[in-house]
């Protein structure tokens, strides 16, 4: 039987070891970090439209997208730099494997945020939800999980789950973006189910990722341990992707609990 790394092979002519950190690394590398760096400016983009479309002028605008720009580029230019040095790859002698600090401290500084300032809760509120929804398309990207499993540089355990769980949420994206924007019925409902949904997602790709590394807290995958996440240029997704996806996910969520505490406070003065 022949198994996905020699169909891969046959197919693209490309193994498993030249994909990751072969002569073809480069291809990887390329990919990530420019797929990144589209993703910052796409959201930067449309955070600048949705404040335009609410009246701002150009003159209000600029100082808030400079000011989010500026976070969002110095926040991707550090993890690209510590993902450069190989600060994730050598978790066996760490205590708490430092990848967890990076996924998780942007997580609540964001959240915090969300919650204290007037321009970000301002910014929130002046994306429509069908973009925040649909914008996480960007999720299908998520496939070369899939294919460096195929190409075995990845466990299944990890890859194939946190594969095609992204692609999955990155395509029903589109169609939750779009019955909210159509103002179907359950819209909000159907909101609230894709979010938690595209957060399980992450649950489960970033708990199978850390139990099937090379740490102290390893229990999958030990005759081959998943030691690609943790490396250059993979570690990017979990480091960065990752925290900005759920940033968004609460954002949306919070849109909805704005819109149903709305809807509760006029049916009470009505």
């Amino acid at each position: 039987m022949i198994n996905s790394t020699i169909l891969l092979t046959r197919a693209t002519g490309i193994t498993g070891t030249a994909l990751a950190s072969g002569p073809y690394s480069w291809l990887l590398s390329s990919y990530l970090v420019t797929a990144n760096i589209v993703i910052t400016l796409v959201l930067l983009f449309g955070v600048r439209i949705a404040l335009l479309k609410q009246g701002k002028t150009k003159s209000e605008v600029l100082p808030i997208i400079s000011a989010l720009g500026t976070v969002l580029i110095a926040w991707y230019a550090l993890v690209l730099f510590l993902a450069c040095q190989g600060v994730f790859t050598s978790a066996l002698n760490q205590q708490v494997p430092l990848i967890g600090f990076a996924i998780g401290i942007p997580i609540i500084i964001g959240a915090v945020l969300m919650t204290t300032l007037r321009s970000v809760r301002e910014i929130i509120a002046a994306v429509p939800q069908s973009w925040l929804v649909r914008f996480q398309f960007y999720r299908v990207l998520g496939i070369v999980f899939v294919i460096l499993y195929m190409a075995g540089q990845l466990p299944a355990i990890f890859g194939v789950p946190a594969g095609y769980g992204d692609v999955l949420v990155g395509v029903t994206a589109l169609f939750v973006g779009a019955a909210q924007a159509r103002s179907l019925a359950a819209r909000n409902q159907l909101v609230v189910l894709w979010n938690w949904f595209g957060l399980a997602d992450f649950v489960v790709a970033v708990t199978t990722g850390f139990l099937s590394a090379p740490t102290r807290f390893q229990i999958f995958s030990l005759d081959a341990p998943n030691t690609l996440i943790g490396s250059f240029p993979l570690v990017l997704i979990p480091i960065y992707a990752v925290p900005l996806s759920v940033l968004l996910h609460i954002a949306s969520l919070s849109k909805v609990a704005k819109a149903h505490r709305t809807g509760v406070e006029n049916m009470v003065t009505a």
